[in-house]
């Protein structure tokens, strides 16, 4: 594999007693080259670089080809392309970025390289920075973001491709959860279906969450905040979760026709009470949808404003008319406050801020089945080929 045969280029060169010169004349090139965008090698800086160090071209060979002519004029097979990644990577980590401002620049000039040369050290950067790469990975992330909103003119759209696929192909933790979070952003669905790349380099065939209640509508949710039961039902969630260990961990996957299996099982205090299975084949499923990071917003929002509005009107109005229990009723709306603002925490905004969202299947007849908690980018690899042909 590509990334296997980088990996072992990068360690013999970690082994190579002229790796610091190696990794200045790289750098050298590789800035002149992002600064000035020029493609084409440019062998008479590789000579002069050379000269100055007073190397000679039988000084640095290795397994994978000559480092010098690859820096001269390109890889031209497998094994030298994988020794000019390694080389690009020993030179990003030969040159830490010494901060955010570095690091915004690093990441513009290592975008440009791996979409327009062959020196790409994005496959690597787990390998050559370790946890330092999470900065980096985070820049990344922004230019990514700051191209498919448009406010990045100059950037071409292959550059935030090549992004893309770095972050969702790490094995970073950071870069995962940049490439989750990113995924349910961006309006591109090329660049989505990228990001949810797994580090073996394949899309998620699968997701792993737990089966909640469908999303509801303003109005049921209203109702229900209003009634008390909203706030009854998240304070009984809580308590089954935490103290009685109460979980429904499901899967969801595709069948061979592109169709729907949910497989979950019910968990109380360690001990599987049930399992379930649903499928819904292809020509029996209706809709297929994930939610957009932190859903509802809007929704949740006026309804708190409405109920915060009430209970400042009833304070208001108990100052000028005494009624018979004017304190009950403002107790009572600022339980549907509290009601509607858990329901919010425990449904949008806690998952939101975990890269995770839901996702809705609706068959033709009506049935419904919803899985929670599930990873943002991988339930936007999987509908995008639940919908191929």
């Amino acid at each position: 594999m590509e990334a296997d045969a980088d990996a072992r280029a990068y360690e013999a060169l970690s082994k190579h007693p002229l790796l610091r010169d190696l990794t200045s004349i790289t750098h050298e090139l590789m800035a002149s080259a992002a600064e000035a965008r020029r493609v084409a090698p440019s062998a008479e800086r590789v000579e002069v670089a050379v000269g100055a160090r007073k190397l000679t071209r039988d000084d640095v060979g290795t397994a994978f080809g000559n480092a010098l002519d690859v820096l001269s004029r390109g890889p031209e097979d497998d094994a030298e392309r994988s020794l000019a990644r390694a080389l690009a990577a020993h030179a990003v980590a030969a040159n830490r970025p010494g901060g955010a401002e570095d690091e915004a620049r690093l990441a513009g000039e290592l975008l440009w390289l791996a979409a327009h040369t062959p020196f790409d050290a994005l496959g690597l950067l787990d390998v050559a920075l370790g946890d330092g790469a999470d900065g980096l990975w985070t820049a990344i992330t922004d230019r990514v973001r700051r191209v498919d909103a448009g406010t990045l003119p100059a950037v071409g759209r292959c550059e935030a491709l090549v992004g893309a696929v770095a972050l969702g192909a790490s094995s970073s933790r950071t870069a995962r959860e940049r490439a989750a979070r990113l995924a349910s952003d961006v309006h591109d669905a090329g660049l989505a279906r990228l990001l949810a790349l797994r580090p073996g380099g394949g899309a998620a065939a699968s997701l792993d969450g737990q089966v909640v209640p469908s999303p509801r509508g303003p109005a049921a949710t209203f109702a229900l905040a209003i009634t008390g039961l909203l706030l009854a039902a998240n304070a009984a969630r809580l308590v089954a979760r935490v103290v009685l260990g109460y979980a429904s961990p499901a899967t969801a996957s595709l069948t061979e026709d592109g169709g729907v299996r949910v497989k979950w099982r019910t968990v109380l205090l360690g001990r599987t009470l049930r399992d379930r299975e649903i499928v819904i084949p292809r020509t029996g499923l209706a809709r297929a949808t994930r939610e957009v990071r932190y859903p509802s917003l809007a929704m949740y929002a006026g309804l708190l404003a409405l109920a915060a509005g009430s209970y400042l009107g009833v304070t208001t109005f108990v100052d000028g008319v005494r009624s018979a229990s004017p304190s009950l009723l403002a107790w009572g709306l600022g339980l549907v406050a509290l009601g509607l603002a858990l329901d919010f925490i425990l449904t949008s905004l806690a998952p939101g801020a975990r890269g995770r969202c839901r996702v809705l299947f609706t068959a033709r007849d009506g049935a419904r089945v919803c899985v929670g908690g599930v990873d943002a980018g991988a339930a936007t690899a999987l509908l995008a080929r639940l919908t191929r042909p």
